[in-house]
């Protein structure tokens, strides 16, 4: 199945949902597409913003820390968004160069990606459906998800929908008791993946990686 990817090589760059948050990365689905035949590079760091900000400064941001990932990627994928929210980012306008707006940072993110690797098969995917609350700006989730596809569709990028399209919710009690790595493991929710969780997305995502 899928042997367009097998041999093939995958970067990825995120937040706590690549690097796995308290089950570490190779839990993750983006470390499980090994089982395709893949080679693996997953960059993601819990607490990770897209963009620049003053708050969390321990790790850099997706916005700079692209420009380390290893070269010679077949295909890329990033994910971000959530922390951005988490931390009060400002949107920014479609046309930023700023890094320290999200709008900005996914601006600077595309062009440095497609530089980097000019004839990688890009997939940006946004943040899921699993705070409801607004920042302290009055922003809420779905507006970075809305302001990553804005910018993605400036640049013909492929931009998955997580907080519509992901197939499971945080939100259903039904599937939350499997899918929440807090609840899984005994303590309180966290709205972090369980690695039943990520198998179950696996599929998902291989056959978007496929498709492009």
């Amino acid at each position: 199945m899928y042997d367009i990817l097998k041999g093939k090589t995958l970067v990825a760059i995120g937040d706590s949902l690549f690097e796995g948050n308290k089950l570490g990365n190779a839990a993750t689905w983006v470390n499980k597409m090994e089982r395709y035949g893949m080679t693996v590079y997953n960059y993601g760091k819990n607490g990770n913003t897209m963009a620049k900000q003053e708050k969390e400064t321990k790790v850099p941001p997706m916005c700079e820390r692209y420009a380390q990932m290893q070269d010679g990627a077949d295909y890329v994928v990033v994910l971000g968004g959530a922390n951005d929210k988490r931390l009060s980012v400002p949107l920014g306008e479609n046309d930023s160069t700023d890094p320290t707006t999200f709008k900005g940072a996914l601006r600077q993110m595309i062009l440095g990606l497609t530089a980097k690797y000019p004839k990688a098969k890009i997939l940006f995917m946004t943040n899921y459906n699993r705070w409801p609350s607004k920042n302290e700006l009055g922003i809420s989730d779905i507006d970075y998800v809305l302001a990553m596809e804005e910018i993605c569709r400036i640049y013909s990028i492929p931009c998955f929908n997580n907080y519509y399209n992901a197939g499971i919710s945080f939100h259903n009690p039904a599937q939350s008791c499997w899918i929440d790595e807090g609840l899984v493991l005994g303590i309180n929710e966290n709205r972090h993946f369980s690695n039943e969780a990520y198998d179950w997305l696996l599929p998902k995502y291989a056959a978007l990686l496929a498709a492009l």
